[in-house]
């Protein structure tokens, strides 16, 4: 059963994810189609109507180890075990707490226009600034500076999500982190 949790963490925290920036996204049949097979119709409309899907999760993943604990005889390897797997089920929690700040922290508004504003001006300004050292090349160096400025500018708007549902080469691929979980989940179950 805690395998399930394990295969089922990363799906929950995707639509999580993904989630935080737009809340119009969530495709319940989407996210039911991902769950298929791990948990039960009851587990999945709990998580379905969770705010938070993986803290949501991680509670459940405690109960079952609770559970699956209970009535064993109460010896020190099985108290360890139990602690050291209860430890690893919060860590996620502590993981998710920092991915959330990621994603909800977005640059802030003074910056984002200071930016902007310093740009304009100093490319606006560049070929007028230079046109008498440069000649004919201010042309082109004015546009190559203009690339690098805008591209710098560009990158930090780029990083503001880094887990979004459409992922690019700068975004990270949730989606397929939850294949890899679950792969190597099944594999370790054979």
């Amino acid at each position: 059963a805690l395998c399930a949790f394990a295969v089922g963490y990363p799906v929950c925290f995707a639509w999580y994810m993904w989630t935080i920036a737009d809340s119009q996204i969530f495709d319940e049949a989407r996210f039911r189609s991902m769950l298929d097979g791990l948990f039960d119709e009851d587990t999945v409309s709990t998580l379905i109507a969770a705010k938070n899907r993986p803290m949501a999760l991680i509670q459940m993943a405690l109960s079952e180890l609770e559970s699956s604990f209970e009535g064993l005889p109460d010896t020190p390897i099985q108290a360890e075990a139990y602690g050291q797997l209860a430890k690893m089920i919060r860590g996620l929690g502590l993981s998710l707490g920092g991915c959330e700040r990621i994603q909800g922290t977005p640059l802030p508004y003074v910056y984002v226009v200071h930016l902007r504003s310093f740009l304009v001006i100093v490319l606006a300004a560049m070929p007028i600034l230079f046109a008498c050292d440069w000649e004919w090349a201010t042309i082109p160096l004015s546009v190559l500076i203009a690339f690098g400025l805008l591209g710098i500018e560009a990158a930090s708007v780029e990083c503001e999500q880094p887990f979004s549902p459409r992922p690019s080469k700068n975004h990270h691929d949730v989606e397929k982190f939850c294949v890899v979980v679950s792969t190597e989940a099944q594999d370790l179950l054979r």
